[in-house]
Order: structure tokens, then sequence, then C-alpha cells
């Protein structure tokens, strides 16, 4: 029995793509997974299952398209790879709160690194690395032209996360 965190992407932003954790968590099990826990209300989902990853991200998003009607994009690490990805961060010293990691869906084309450095700002250094993008917002996500439209300029889909929330997702994983 493996232990997943599936991360839903633009999930409770705004006023779209309104889904609460209740019935986030009521749809997994009724996929059959088991231990199911969220945190906050941005799609962060916890469960144990016997099945694959990528078995895993599909079912997820099927069964949001069918129970909720709209198309989300998910992806899966394992507490494994949730603990590399925190201990490969590059911005240790950046605030918990700025410092993001955007899980990539697909892996990027070469020129996404030329696009992300053509929108970023000097105090938002980044680091491609495998799946995930770190970025250090020193200044903040609110006023972000990067942060705002991140997905679009990498060219793939992708979901953000904070360093905190990482650790705390990672934390109800034991």
């Amino acid at each position: 029995m493996a232990t997943y965190v599936a991360f839903l992407r633009g999930v409770n932003l705004g006023p779209n793509n309104k889904i609460s954790m209740a019935a986030l968590r009521a749809m997994a099990e009724d996929l059959g997974y088991t231990d199911v826990g969220t945190y906050i209300n941005s799609g962060n989902l916890i469960i144990s299952s016997t099945k694959k990853a990528a078995t895993v991200e599909r079912e997820i998003s099927d069964a949001i398209k069918k129970t909720f009607g709209w198309p989300i994009d998910v992806t899966v690490r394992t507490p494994v790879q949730l603990k590399k990805i925190l201990a490969e961060n590059p911005y240790p010293d950046g605030n918990p709160s700025q410092v993001t990691v955007a899980f990539l869906m697909k892996t990027p084309a070469a020129n996404a690194r030329d696009k992300v450095a053509a929108v970023a700002a000097d105090h938002e250094p980044f680091r491609f690395a495998g799946q995930q993008v770190y970025v250090n917002y020193s200044h903040g996500l609110g006023r972000s032209k990067l942060a705002e439209k991140f997905s679009d300029i990498v060219g793939v889909s992708s979901t953000v996360r904070n360093i905190r929330t990482l650790e705390k997702v990672l934390a109800l994983c034991s």
C-alpha cells in the first residue's frame, strides 16, 4: 500500500472550480482509496492505494470531471518524493510562504527556461528540477507577472504550492 498526495490544479481559486474538501474526500473513498485526508481548501488530497501513481492521477481526474462537471489536472507525489523535493529546495533561506514549487503535468519544451527568464523579475530566481520548478517570490506573489501566468509562460499545465504547504502535507502523511 502506497501513500500519495494528489495536487489538484486550480481548485477553489476565486469563483471557479469550487469543490468542498468533504466532497473530494467522499469521492476518493468512493474510488476505493483509504486513509483519505485533505489539507486546506486548495486541492491537496492524501490517500493510500495499491495502484500506480499514473493510475491514481487518471482516476482522480476522471472522477472529478464526472462528479463535479469540469476537468481538473491532477499530479501525485509520494512522501519520499516530497521529502526529496523539500531537501533539494535551492532557496532554503527564503520565506517558506514565498518559495514555491510548481508541479509540472508533463515535461516542458526545451525553451521553457528562456520563457520563464524573460518574465521573471530580478528578485524572482527560479530553478527547473525535473518535473518541478522552484521559484523564490521574495517580494511576494501578489503582483508577480510570473506567478500570475506561470503555466502559460512555462508552456505546460502546472499546480503550485509553497514550501510551508508542502511541509504540512508531508507531515500529514505520517
